[in-house]
């Protein structure tokens, strides 16, 4: 039960005093934002309250630091209550519960805000109901899940338990309390050991959390022996010990080691003492057995990540039987043998099951290793080696994978014979494609130096084909078997690793060279007659004329491909297929009525091929059109699920997944939601120099988003150096003529103008002008956003004329393209209607102004507002009107936080008061 605030409640520490239990009653705000609804209950840190955040319009759990009991300043709790809030913030995985928010009271008394989890502990899961040991089992490996994202992220948890679980009403698992999580860095000192201290009298110190300075810091019961004695910082094997321990408690209903005290406790560790489970125990012995080797004493015994744990955990031998049972029962592909002959899988199987490396041999061994890093190391761009060698430790880990899959599979077909249509053959067979693919990527990465192909480089890595996929039986039973001519069979066999080029060549932003082998490719294919392996070169060829500007001949090429996989009964790459034609349409033709016409297709063709990535890049599409048809709140909605499905199936680090985070906050911005889109893209930033280094020039796109959401904030001196780093990278890596530069340009040159310079906002705006009439031509309606830019900063430096003709050209282009109701006129008609205004002719503004506010989207809104305002009043118009459109400005720019705005309508309000 949650424990409930009373008159002997809990207090706080405060600059002045403390807070009572008065202060923390429902109905009270805390921090000008955060009303009171209730306790949620109390820690060894402090106490949980309910809250509602009145600025983002949600329901939050408030973290709030206990008043340490003999008066002291309690720096340490404080500490690590900020920790806590650096550490979750950190984390962005659907199994780690969200921090929102952190900083003091008025009275300095410290604060975290949360996601508030609907639900119960998992200790309170496990004791409301029996629950089977498949339903523990699948709940901790949700949890475990969350745990092994913040060792991808660097940090330990360190106090990993039940209690520090929570389970929501929708049956998610998220890990909390993370406040005595640390990064994992070797130079921290270890704890303090208690040992010596005096013991509890009973079992109650080992559940209790201990977080005094002096002595252990965790939870005993639930540490390993090297936390307990100290001598050793906690790292992924503790929390691996931390973790085991809550899952055999929970599957068994008792504790792993007996000892009431600390002295007794580890005597059972050093013994290695485990209880035997009880003997009416259900849970299989291959979950017991990955259980006990992580209680191991011996720190090398245990698994060596959580990874590891997870993987073992859920490999259920019967599931993986009865669906091998099920594949072997289909009739399936009846000349396969034939190929595995072809391929010299059979020789390889005679000589047994060890060394499966040996077929990797010129794909990815010490000498292809060597060429790879070597040629990427010598391009002539300041991230070269660095990008080098995380390409390298990327390819090692999947050939890694790749081995122990082809081991595996070997030695399942040893026990099959590899028979014809069975399940061994076709994971052999999906598991070739691979090695193929793999082949074609480490042969055009070692190919010499070429900075495009740096830049490219880890994604492409990530891009490969997923193993898993060769371990999914309904997957691969579902696929179309090859043509049974052994002929034909083996064309499409050598047009197969053509295609594997092709796509690596897509990966690794080498289009005009794969353009021109994909139409050489498509000429030797058509006549074959294989229905997949068209499909596939005409979708990779589809994709490979977007990124060159050929939106039509894309379109052409993605709608044979839809055509192509229909008749293969590949639903996977019609889908795809699909969504790429979508995503030309609504978002790089900017017709999005159009795609959402053709968005019927692509929702079924989604349900048809029931794959998680599929429906993310479907989502993905839909939520890019969105965002060009100013449905900023459909758009997030499509983006967050995307972002989620990502997540899961791919990954937190994989690029797609990053850009999933950089479209979120586009949509978040749009909606005027500034302060989540700045730490979206904060997020995507930290995730890209993660993956990529933090000279690589790709984290430039998070850093201009990230440089938007700070002006929209108000916050430009901050706006300004995000933009100036994104240039430097992209100048360092580019040049100075990088086509990408000139949106960077264009925002650099706002925030200077916001910040009273405008000679060099002037001259940022030219360079970016110069850049898009390079990249577009002199004709685009994308040209409006530097020339606007260029306009306001030349009317800041009293030169009107030239002013007019650049705001005049921006409004030409856009009408001719876009038409006189697109929202994106509302900031040209603004900067016109400003000019007008600082001419003194406020009667010519108005018209500009009234056409511009119905418009305008919500980030341009209040600017309109109050120009009209302007406008109304000094032509001695409609001065109630007036001010009640200053104070509407002034209302969304307080409650946005943007202090630059606000001050200038509170003082225009104040200096034309209402007679």
């Amino acid at each position: 039960m949650r424990k409930t605030l009373d008159a002997g409640g809990p207090t706080l520490p405060s600059a002045s005093g403390i807070l009572t239990p008065a202060a923390l009653a429902p109905g009270q705000l805390l921090a000008e934002r955060y009303t009171v609804l209730g306790s949620l209950g109390e820690g060894g840190m402090g106490l949980v309250l309910a809250a509602y955040d009145a600025r983002l319009d949600r329901r939050v759990a408030l973290k709030l630091l206990r008043h340490r009991a003999d008066g002291s300043s309690g720096r340490e709790e404080q500490a690590r209550l900020v920790r806590e809030a650096q550490a979750m913030a950190r984390l962005n995985h659907p199994n780690v519960v969200a921090v929102y928010d952190a900083g003091a009271l008025a009275d300095g008394a410290l604060f975290i805000a949360m996601e508030y989890v609907e639900g119960q502990t998992l200790r309170q899961w496990c004791a409301e109901e029996p629950r089977s040991w498949r339903q523990v089992l699948e709940t901790f490996l949700a949890a475990g899940r969350g745990l092994a994202a913040a060792h991808a992220a660097g940090l330990i948890h360190r106090d990993f338990k039940p209690d520090n679980v929570l389970v929501g009403k929708d049956g998610r698992a998220r890990v909390t309390d993370f406040g005595l999580a640390r990064h994992d860095r070797p130079s921290e000192a270890p704890p303090t050991s208690a040992v010596g201290g005096p013991p509890g009298p009973d079992g109650a110190v080992l559940a209790a959390e201990l977080t005094v300075s002096g002595m252990l810091v965790g939870t005993p019961r639930y540490m390993a022996s090297e936390q307990l004695l100290g001598g050793r910082t906690a790292d992924v094997l503790t929390d691996v010990f931390s973790f085991c321990v809550a899952l055999y408690e929970a599957l068994y209903g008792q504790y792993p080691f007996a000892g009431k005290t600390l002295s007794q406790l580890l005597q059972a560790h050093a013994a290695g003492a485990v209880r035997p489970p009880p003997a009416a125990s259900d849970v299989p012995a291959w979950v017991a057995r990955t259980v006990l080797r992580g209680l191991s004493a011996d720190r090398s015994r245990r698994p060596a990540s959580m990874e590891v744990v997870l993987a073992e955990l859920a490999d259920d031998p019967q599931a993986r039987r009865r669906g091998q049972a099920l594949a072997a029962a289909a009739v399936l592909v009846l000349t396969i043998l034939g190929g595995l002959v072809a391929w010299g899988w059979l020789g390889a199987r005679e000589r047994g099951c060890d060394g499966m490396e040996r077929q990797l041999a010129g794909v990815w061994d010490t000498d292809t290793r060597a060429r790879v890093t070597q040629a990427l190391a010598a391009a002539d761009v300041p991230y070269a080696a660095d990008t080098a060698q995380r390409a390298a430790a990327l390819l090692d880990g999947y050939a890694d994978a790749w081995v122990r899959m082809r081991t595996e599979v070997c030695e399942v077909a040893g026990r099959d014979s590899a028979r014809p249509g069975s399940l061994a053959a076709l994971r052999e067979s999906c598991l070739e494609r691979r090695r193929s693919r793999l082949r074609a990527l480490t042969e055009l990465l070692a190919g010499g130096p070429d900075r495009r192909r740096v830049d490219q480089a880890v994604q492409a890595v990530q891009a490969l084909p997923a193993l898993d996929y060769c371990a999914d039986a309904e997957a691969l039973t579902a696929a179309v078997p090859p043509p049974e001519d052994a002929a034909v069979r083996a064309r499409v066999e050598a047009l197969e690793a053509q295609a594997d080029r092709l796509e690596a060549l897509y990966e690794a932003g080498e289009y005009p060279e794969g353009l021109a082998l994909g139409e050489a490719l498509l000429r030797e294919v058509e006549p074959v007659g294989y229905a997949p392996l068209h499909a596939r070169v005409l979708f990779v060829m589809a994709k490979l004329r977007e990124p060159t500007g050929d939106y039509e001949g894309a379109k052409a090429l993605a709608r044979q491909a839809i055509v192509a996989a229909a008749q293969g009964k590949d639903t996977r790459l019609g889908a795809r297929a699909w969504s790429q034609l979508l995503f030309v349409i609504g978002a790089r033709q900017a017709r999005g009525e159009e795609a959402l016409a053709l968005s019927l297709a692509l929702e079924a063709a989604v349900e048809l091929a029931d794959d998680p990535v599929v429906r993310s890049d479907a989502d993905n599409t839909l939520g890019l059109t969105f965002v060009n048809l100013d449905r900023f709140e459909e758009a997030r909605q499509r983006h967050a699920r995307a972002l989620a499905l990502r997540e899961r199936a791919l990954g937190p680090e994989h690029p797609y997944t990053t850009l999933s985070l950089g479209n979120l906050g586009r949509a978040l911005q749009g909606l005027g939601r500034y302060e989540e889109a700045r730490r979206t893209h904060e997020r995507a930033l930290a995730l890209r120099e993660k993956v990529l280094g933090p000279e690589h020039p790709t984290n430039a796109f998070s850093l201009n988003y990230l440089g938007a959401a700070l002006a929209g904030l108000g916050r430009y001196e901050e706006a300004k150096d995000a933009y100036e780093r994104a240039l430097a990278l992209r100048e360092r890596a580019v040049g100075p003529g990088d086509p990408v530069a000139h949106g960077i340009l264009t925002g650099l040159g706002s925030a200077l103008a916001a910040l009273g310079r405008p000679d060099e906002a002037r001259e940022a705006h030219e360079r970016a002008l110069a850049l898009r009439e390079q990249t577009l031509g002199p004709e685009s309606p994308h040209l409006a956003l530097a020339l606007n830019g260029l306009g306001r900063a030349l009317r800041d430096l009293g030169r009107f004329e030239a002013a007019r003709l650049h705001h005049e050209r921006a409004l030409a282009l856009q009408e001719q393209a876009l038409g006189p109701l697109h929202p994106n006129l509302a900031a040209t008609l603004l900067g016109l209607a400003e000019l007008e205004l600082a001419l003194g002719r406020p009667t010519q503004a108005l018209p500009l102004l009234e056409r511009a506010l119905p418009l305008a989207p919500v980030e341009e809104r209040a600017n309109v507002q109050l120009a009209l305002a302007r406008a109304l009043w000094e032509s001695q118009q409609d001065r109630a009107r007036a001010r009640s459109l200053a104070t509407e400005a002034e209302a969304h720019w307080r409650e946005l936080g943007h202090q630059p705005n606000l001050a200038r309508a509170a003082l225009w309000l104040a200096t034309h008061p209402d007679t």
